[in-house]
């Protein structure tokens, strides 16, 4: 009985997550004179004219491109840096360390609203506003105490005995890291690039306030498709379902490593 209660509450938590999902699938699928009749597959003809609207649109293409670009740049920048400084907290006696780590992590709990107007005025003086390289430094300031926790973590799992062994085999510190710490954690990093990109993919306050055009991205474009006369629902749903799908994608490919990365320090060793 314990056990078909657990499955029961699986599946209605699975009905109840991915309902949404597949509720934005069919609508993207539906003409315009059913797209908010309340039917699935099967019960309607799929056309496709709603996703030719959205790849002929040559804004959705270039803020698309925009997110891939500012996104991975972000992950690009911020998953070394913080992997290092994870790795210097892991291992090295730095002084009045934890009150540095809990320094870092504060930049993390005020809400993103409150940094809005300093990085505004910070984008003003600097010139930066509509350009891609704001966007990323933002970017990378909001995700760098995330990659410092998460990275630190990760290496605090790996055991201490095996860099010594390497570093008595003729290895320096930073030679030890390459080749021994960071394979080892390399499911961990992974893990981590991945969640960095889904939340600088899917972010919306700081883009929707430090670019215009030039460097909008695809979370800004979706609100184009709110009108004061009308919603276009298809469209809207289309687009949801393509930038939708990128993470996912990304997350199959690096699914090896996810497993790892979630899974790393989970079985330790007792003595």
């Amino acid at each position: 009985m314990k056990k078909v209660a657990t499955y029961a509450l699986l599946t209605v938590y699975l009905i109840v997550t991915l309902f949404p999902f597949l509720w934005i699938v069919t609508t993207s699928f539906k003409p315009d004179a059913e797209v908010l009749t309340p039917t699935f597959f099967g019960r309607f003809t799929p056309v496709w004219d709603n996703y030719r609207a959205l790849f002929s649109n040559p804004r959705f293409i270039a803020r698309l491109a925009n997110s891939f670009v500012i996104s991975l740049a972000a992950v690009a920048i911020t998953v070394p840096i913080g992997s290092l400084a994870g790795y210097a907290f892991a291992r090295f006696p730095l002084r009045n360390k934890d009150n540095w780590f809990f320094m870092i992590l504060t930049t993390r709990m005020a809400p993103p609203v409150a940094f809005g107007v300093p990085f505004y005025l910070l984008m003003v003086r600097g010139n930066l506003i509509d350009r891609h390289i704001g966007l990323i430094a933002i970017y990378v300031f909001m995700s760098l105490a995330f990659c410092i926790w998460l990275t630190r973590g990760f290496f605090e799992e790996i055991p201490l005995e095996i860099e010594e062994s390497a570093r008595v085999d003729g290895c320096s510190r930073f030679t030890s890291f390459l080749r021994i710490t960071l394979p080892l954690a390399s499911g961990g990093i992974v893990t981590t690039a991945i969640l960095i990109f889904i939340v600088t993919w899917n972010e919306f306050f700081f883009a929707s306030i430090l670019t215009r055009n030039t460097a909008a991205t695809y979370t800004v474009h979706l609100t184009t498709y709110f009108g004061s006369r009308r919603i276009e629902w298809g469209q809207l749903s289309a687009a949801s379902t393509v930038v939708g799908a990128i993470p996912i994608v990304f997350a199959v490919l690096a699914r090896k490593y996810l497993v790892r990365g979630f899974s790393l320090g989970a079985v330790k060793q007792t003595k």
